[in-house]
């Protein structure tokens, strides 16, 4: 088991700022089995730091107030079957809250809930977890969500659900990992979402919604064999920036809307790539190197630019095009043995 010292979770409280005179301060320090640390903050800058080693321990955090400087939270546990809980809410005044958590061990879970109430408001939040049968659910609402996510191990979950203008960076290392996005905005500005997974069986869910306002970038990195990705996008003005290498990857993406592009690259055997665009100006460029890779893209509407290399064996490309009043153009570019094209310009 790893140790970790009084001193080592402190970084938790300093990583969130210098403590003010005036500051409400809770630090909990625990270890055993089966130790539990409830705390309830509610007033004016809150800070709260909760330490515990050991087997079965559990933290309770809960913060509520108007402060301009908005709560802080840190948990540091090491152990097996922690359990970790956050709760945050900011009231009508500007201000940021905070919250930082680490697990090392077996069994970790952790839960994070912030949210704000004003356009000024803002949320952050960093995980690190490492260890095997993780998982890590979060709710960020409102705006200026910010939210970053260290995973390793196996059998981890990531599932992240925020509400405004948000931006997630998520990093899992391992096997059989799972990622579960979803950022939702209906004001301007949509999500930013950066994916990365290293190891074998891993999956990525990201979905991003912004009504008629665009709904953000999506950065997807998958290394390692058996990957699964699928991408859902429902607005205008989307981004997707992906790249798998290994072997037995596949890739389903979906864009509603107009302006958006699909850039990539896949290196391996059997990969497969699914992709569908419904709008206007849409771009698609993607480009494999192995065998067995197929690809299948769907542009619908007006005014489409697409381009799709492929590199190996068995390679068989498929594309539509809608209605080309504004003028689409599609090239195909298939290097090797037993290649099919297919393009329909309608």
């Amino acid at each position: 088991m790893s140790k970790i010292t009084p001193l080592a979770a402190a970084f938790l409280l300093v990583a969130n700022g210098s403590v003010l005179a005036n500051d409400h301060v809770a630090e909990v320090e625990q270890y055993g089995i089966s130790n539990i640390a409830e705390q309830t903050q509610s007033g004016v800058m809150q800070r709260s730091l909760v330490l515990q080693v050991g087997i079965e321990n559990r933290v309770l955090t809960s913060q509520s107030g108007t402060s301009s400087e908005g709560g802080q939270a840190g948990v540091a546990q090491v152990g097996t079957a922690n359990s970790a809980e956050i709760y945050q809410v900011n009231g009508s005044r500007p201000g940021m809250a905070s919250a930082d958590i680490y697990q090392a061990g077996t069994s970790n879970n952790a839960t994070l809930e912030q949210h704000e109430y004003r356009d000024e408001l803002a949320v952050s939040a960093a995980l690190h977890q490492e260890g095997d049968g993780n998982q890590f659910d979060a709710r960020q609402t409102w705006v200026g969500n910010d939210l970053d996510v260290v995973s390793i191990g196996q059998g981890n979950v990531v599932q992240v659900d925020q509400s405004g203008f948000s931006t997630a960076e998520i990093q899992q290392n391992g096997t059989a990992n799972l990622v579960r996005l979803e950022q939702v905005s209906t004001g301007i500005g949509g999500g930013f979402a950066v994916v990365e997974q290293t190891g074998t069986a891993n999956r990525a869910d990201i979905y991003q919604y912004s009504g008629r306002y665009p709904a953000g970038d999506v950065f997807l990195d998958q290394v390692g064999d058996a990957n699964i990705a699928t991408i859902i996008a429902g607005s205008s003005y989307s981004t997707l920036d992906y790249a798998q290498r290994g072997t037995g990857n596949e890739l389903d993406a979906y864009i509603n809307g107009q302006n958006s592009s699909l850039t990539g690259y896949s290196e391996g055997e059997y990969n497969t790539v699914v992709s569908s665009q419904f709008g206007d100006n849409n771009k698609l460029d993607i480009a494999q190197v192995g065998s067995y890779n197929q690809i299948e893209a769907a542009q619908e509407l007006y005014a489409h630019e697409s381009l799709v290399s492929q590199t190996g064996n068995a390679n068989r490309a498929f594309l539509r095009q809608g209605q080309s009043l504004g003028g689409n153009s599609a090239g195909i570019v298939q290097s090797g043995s037993s290649n099919l094209a297919s393009i329909l310009q309608q």
